[in-house]
């Protein structure tokens, strides 16, 4: 990339050494900082330069990232994630919604360090149930995943036509769709970026938990942050109880019993929390539950 050559310049007499130690600072400063696969161990920043990677496709072809114009989505997803599908489900409407801009799209799943025969084949039902068509890369050994140091799945990225990091979108919340929606007709040209005026109105058209179910929600939130799952988990119940119709809560206890995959196990466990709780025809959802 020019600015690795560039930096590569400064210390092997590329640029005459006439320049100030000073001007060398502040040039160097000017610079996306780069991130190299394997060595990130921060946050992936708007600003940050990714390594060009040529993937590798599920259906056999290669997708360039970034694809040299217009803004290229990177969607990272997982079978266990219940926010996935409903991530996967967006970025379909939106890559059929606008075909005459420079809009390329690939989702990377990001399953588990290890893939083996099993977890190739609940991939394969995956993509096949959802019916996902958008590019599909399978993410041997998680080296994107760490690459772009996520820490949550679904996220997606914005990337410019170099790779510099335009956009960052961790979790899918109510207000996912609108936010993104917002965001990438703002980066196609589409639309001019909203005043903190307009943002409140528009933050009035979502979902408005009613009963204080959005106290009860985010006090979920500070008690798993403060390392109280189970009291987290509590909270999450509250919230539910006092508006059942809110679907934060539900997300974030899937979540929570599926952080190590989905599966029979995990739904089963699900299931039996809502029955015990009294929460009996949420509960059929689940294994446990029927």
């Amino acid at each position: 990339m020019r600015s690795v050559t560039i930096i590569k310049a400064l210390f092997t007499g590329g640029i005459r050494k006439r320049t100030s130690s000073l001007s060398m600072i502040v040039f160097l400063a000017m610079l996306p900082t780069v991130v190299f696969a394997g060595v990130s161990d921060r946050e992936v920043a708007v600003g940050d330069l990714l390594p060009a990677q040529v993937l590798e496709l599920k259906d056999g072809n290669r997708f360039n990232v970034p694809s040299g114009e217009g803004v290229t989505v990177v969607l990272f997803w997982a079978t266990w994630s219940p926010r996935s599908a409903p991530a996967l489900e967006l970025w379909h409407r939106f890559s059929a919604a606008y075909p005459d801009e420079p809009l390329r799209v690939v989702t990377v799943n990001s399953e588990k360090d290890g893939l083996g025969s099993t977890d190739r084949a609940a991939i394969d039902s995956y993509v096949e149930e959802n019916g996902v068509t958008l590019p599909v890369h399978i993410d041997e050994g998680l080296v994107l995943f760490n690459t772009y140091a996520v820490k949550a799945v679904p996220t997606v990225f914005f990337l410019d036509r170099i790779g510099k990091v335009l956009y960052r979108y961790a979790g899918f919340p109510t207000s996912a769709p609108l936010d993104l929606q917002e965001e990438l007709e703002i980066r196609l040209g589409l639309r001019k970026r909203q005043t903190d005026q307009e943002a409140a109105s528009r933050g009035k058209l979502a979902y408005q938990p009613k009963n204080n179910g959005l106290l009860y929600y985010n006090m979920a939130v500070q008690l798993k942050k403060k390392g109280f799952p189970m009291k987290a988990r509590q909270r999450l119940l509250k919230a539910l109880e006092r508006d059942p119709e809110y679907l934060d809560p539900l997300l974030a206890l899937e979540e929570d019993f599926f952080a190590e995959g989905r599966t029979p196990d995990s739904e089963k466990a699900l299931g039996v929390f809502l029955l015990d709780n009294g929460f009996t025809e949420l509960s059929k959802r689940y294994s446990g539950g029927r």
